[in-house]
């Protein structure tokens, strides 16, 4: 069975046996939405995050204030240019040379499935498929469905004058359908996936198996955001830097932030040797951890993780070899050594932090699975050298400290929207 939570604009819970008057009314809608100038769009939606900050109901939900920072108009066009070049593809067609000229269609209907670890995520997904100008069936996790429901209904009370003419934010939500159904069932998977023109999978690599191995419409694009590992950096003379303690500071937000179960949470931090010991470190990192707010100090965590925080800190306390520094309870812990290795994630604030010979002494551990490297290298052609080793290996984003989340473009190797729509050409006649 299907539960629907959005459908036509309406959010009301209903139970669907497949998905045929869903995607119906969802292709239907999606035709005001392509014809919508582009420019509307990108004002329909920086009106949104402007509007989500001064809503107090809102505003306090984490990820909230930083979404309305990406919404803002500068930040989607520079998005929307990164991607398509010129936006204008997506409103007509425009010459390319004196034979023809080339546009961006929506690929149609794109599938999504969004994966629960971060409750933001399905609104990144959705407004990527609103500016490619696509209708979107998302199949969202029960517990973050009424977050994404919230943000719906502030874009449906929107409207802009352009041109003289009103639009509204309600013609974009009228284009999304929000969906949940056991993962685990295989027909109703089945038809989710031969019901995209686009499909959009974030997950795990056992759930992103299972979705590939779906069928699909022939002509149906994919879009993969696995599972993935991100670590930090720091080299000697950063650390004996002036700017080392604040970005402490930042890296130890980036660690707090999500509870670090998103992509881009730092796992491990090397520390090239240099004049402060790893004790020192780890005991700067700890008056950091004390100051955070605490929204972030104290998050809701898996009593499953915390059982692998306490055999994590035994484990630790009982080497010889390894140290720890931890708070009398359990909201974050740093984990010593100096074995210069990639960790499993424990999540949770469980952060290890390593000494290391050397910066290159990573450079073998990089595979195509590593997100996000947090790099701290004072001198700027060093830095820009190791960037380019480092993302050779398999590194996507190379970032500073308090940036990793940043919801950049590209993201994990990939430019969305670039892949959200079709681009189709127009031949002109040759001038007598």
């Amino acid at each position: 069975m299907i539960t629907c939570h959005l459908l036509n604009g309406e959010f009301v819970d209903r139970e669907f046996s497949d998905f045929t008057v869903i995607a119906d009314v969802t292709n239907c809608n999606r035709r005001v939405l392509q014809e919508m100038p582009f420019d509307v769009i990108i004002g329909l939606l920086s009106k949104l995050g402007r509007k989500l900050i001064q809503n107090p109901d809102i505003n306090s939900l984490q990820g909230v204030s930083y979404i309305s920072i990406w919404l803002r108009r500068k930040n989607l066009e520079r998005i929307c240019k990164t991607n398509y070049g010129d936006c204008t593809y997506l409103d007509t067609f425009v010459p390319v040379d004196n034979h023809f000229a080339m546009a961006a269609q929506p690929r149609g209907i794109v599938c999504q499935w969004i994966a629960a670890n971060i409750p933001t995520l399905a609104f990144f997904s959705l407004a990527q498929a609103i500016l490619s100008k696509n209708g979107s069936i998302a199949k969202v996790p029960e517990e973050n469905s009424a977050f994404i429901a919230a943000l719906l209904k502030e874009l449906s009370d929107i409207a802009i004058s352009y041109n003289g003419t009103t639009y509204r934010g309600e013609d974009l939500v009228k284009a999304i359908s929000l969906v949940s159904f056991e993962g685990r069932n295989a027909e109703v998977s089945r038809m989710f996936s031969l019901t995209a023109d686009c499909k959009v999978v974030y997950g795990g690599s056992e759930a992103i198996r299972s979705i590939l191995a779906l069928p699909q419409k022939e002509h149906c694009e994919t879009l993969v955001f696995g599972p993935k590992y991100s670590f930090g950096v720091f080299d000697r003379e950063y650390i004996e830097s002036e700017r080392f303690e604040k970005a402490l500071e930042n890296s130890v937000k980036d660690i707090a932030i999500f509870n670090q179960m998103a992509c881009s949470s730092p796992q491990v931090l090397f520390f090239e040797k240099s004049k402060y010991s790893l004790e020192e470190i780890g005991l700067m990192m700890k008056g950091r951890f004390e100051q955070l707010p605490q929204l972030l100090r104290h998050q809701d965590t898996d009593p499953a993780i915390l059982a692998n925080i306490i055999n994590m800190r035994s484990r630790y306390l009982l080497s010889d070899h390894q140290n720890i520094i931890t708070p009398p309870d359990l909201s974050w812990t740093i984990l010593m050594d100096t074995n210069p290795r990639l960790e499993d994630p424990i999540h949770g604030k469980c952060i290890f932090i390593k000494e290391i010979e050397s910066i290159t002494d990573v450079f073998n551990l990089i595979t195509r699975k590593i997100q996000a490297v947090t790099l701290c290298i004072r001198d700027e052609e060093k830095r820009r050298a190791f960037a380019r080793e480092a993302t050779y290996r398999g590194v996507d984003r190379v970032v500073i400290p308090g940036a990793t989340h940043d919801y950049d473009q590209p993201w994990d190797g990939i430019l969305p929207m670039n892949r959200l729509v079709r681009w189709v050409i127009l031949k002109n006649e040759p001038e007598v």
